[in-house]
């Protein structure tokens, strides 16, 4: 129910009470750090609706029919699907619009990359005036991602309310710097979705800074990230950093296998990841005969990047995540040597599970990791550095243990309980200083504290 301020004097009127603030969550997939904002919203009493596009309910009708269509053309039709469920949200909260996406998954199924982008983008696109026109009304706050909330901005902006911009990669300008850097030094490397995504950068990045432009509040989910909007021009007092939390932490045995010592590279193999830095290291290192190398996820490096690897090298497409966690409990240590980062959930994944990580002050990997304690911290483009540190897991076993109990013991601290409050407690103080809504809870400014 809204406060109500007491009477100051009798026979004078009370203050009208304000309405509680209403806050519309749009996004057109369901990543978990995008159901975990909507959660968050959702525990703080904001949350008015959750907008998505496909949502997989198994025993829904419309869940049924797709999985008996999938399993016609994929062996894991349920699998792949489910990747599309809300866990984390109550569906009464959820509007989902599912035909233009499920349109857009088969009409990219078995498409080259380049035409797979440019459906996303019309879909983005149709999604977000899809919001604009129909989720804005009575609502306090849009709360909005990157290239899919400009016609929700201008109207909510129209309509006198607040936009609240969340940020999980870096500013364009910043990532751009890195990696057209790296195509300069390595045109091997640049492949045609690489030439087809800097051609349409431009217009794309226009949209994204007048999206930014139309902002109240921005969300980052790390330190480089941040910093990275200050140097586009963006108010340091408009952004509020939320880390991302991390899974539960792993329970069992305390002490990792030693042998085959896997290095273990998660994630899309890209220029943008360092991945190429990375087999520089590899070749580079005196591995011994039961040392592994495994690149696990899509290949975006071009074949020849791969020839002549020495050693043993494992290379394997996505895995679901629970084989991946299970991979994460094996591994010797993650290499993550990411050029540009607007996070790297793989970070906070493999510490959780006890695997130690090599990565780069351009991640969130600073916010989490003390060098030498919880994990690694080699500077970019360095493959001579990353050797070094990779050859040191080696030849140090016992402290690698400890290192992997020190990681589960910082993740541990910041799970994705702690992120829903921090992010509740921000997006509430924000709306408290706006005069849109009655004074939060004093527990969420604690909360915002420990974060």
């Amino acid at each position: 129910m809204p406060i109500v301020a007491p009477r100051a004097e009798t026979g004078r009127k009370t203050e009208e009470p304000r309405p509680a603030a209403r806050v519309v969550l749009s996004h057109p997939g369901n990543a978990p750090f995008v159901q975990h904002a909507a959660r968050a919203l959702q525990e703080s009493g904001l949350l008015s609706a959750y907008v998505t596009t496909f949502v997989y309910q198994r025993d829904a009708a419309l869940g049924r029919y797709l999985r008996g269509a999938l399993s016609l053309v994929m062996r894991d039709a349920d699998r792949q699907l489910s990747r599309r469920a809300i866990t984390e949200v109550s569906h009464d909260l959820v509007r989902s619009h599912p035909l233009p996406e499920i349109i857009r998954m088969a009409s990219v199924k078995g498409a080259g990359p380049i035409t797979a982008d440019r459906v996303w983008e019309v879909t983005e696109k149709w999604f977000d005036r899809l919001v604009a026109r129909r989720h804005l009304r009575g609502v306090t706050a849009a709360y909005a991602y990157e290239h899919a909330a400009l016609a929700t901005f201008t109207e909510q902006k129209r309509r006198g309310g607040l936009c609240i911009y969340d940020m999980p990669i870096t500013h364009h300008a910043t990532t751009a710097a890195y990696v057209d850097a790296e195509f300069a030094r390595f045109p091997a490397v640049e492949r045609a979705r690489d030439r087809h995504l800097r051609r349409l950068a431009f217009r794309r990045n226009a949209r994204k800074d007048a999206e930014l432009a139309l902002a109240d509040l921005v969300v980052a989910a790390s330190t480089f990230t941040k910093d990275s909007l200050v140097r586009a021009g963006t108010p340091a007092e408009r952004i509020v950093v939320v880390s991302y939390g991390a899974p539960p932490v792993w329970d069992g045995p305390p002490e990792r296998p030693r042998r085959p010592f896997i290095f273990l590279s998660a994630g899309t193999q890209s220029v943008r990841k360092g991945v190429h830095y990375l087999l520089e290291a590899w070749r580079k290192l005196d591995a011994p005969a039961d040392a592994e190398l495994w690149l696990i996820g899509a290949m975006a490096l071009p074949p020849e990047s791969m020839a002549n690897l020495p050693g043993k090298v494992v290379i394997r497409p996505s895995l679901p995540r629970p084989e991946l966690f299970e991979l994460f409990r094996r591994a010797g240590v993650l290499v993550f040597p990411s050029l540009c980062e607007g996070f790297g959930q793989v970070i906070t994944e493999a510490m959780s599970q006890g695997l130690p990580v090599i990565t780069t002050a351009n991640t969130a990997g600073p916010d989490f990791i003390e060098h030498g304690r919880t994990g690694f911290l080699v500077p970019i483009r360095d493959s001579e550095r990353l050797a070094e540190t990779m050859q040191w897991c080696l030849d140090h076993p016992d402290a690698m243990q400890e290192i992997s109990r020190a990681a589960m013991e910082r993740t541990a601290r910041w799970q994705w309980s702690d992120y829903r409050a921090a992010l509740g407690a921000a997006v509430s103080r924000f709306l408290d200083q706006a005069g849109t809504r009655p004074m939060a809870p004093n527990h969420l400014s604690i909360a915002a504290e420990k974060g």
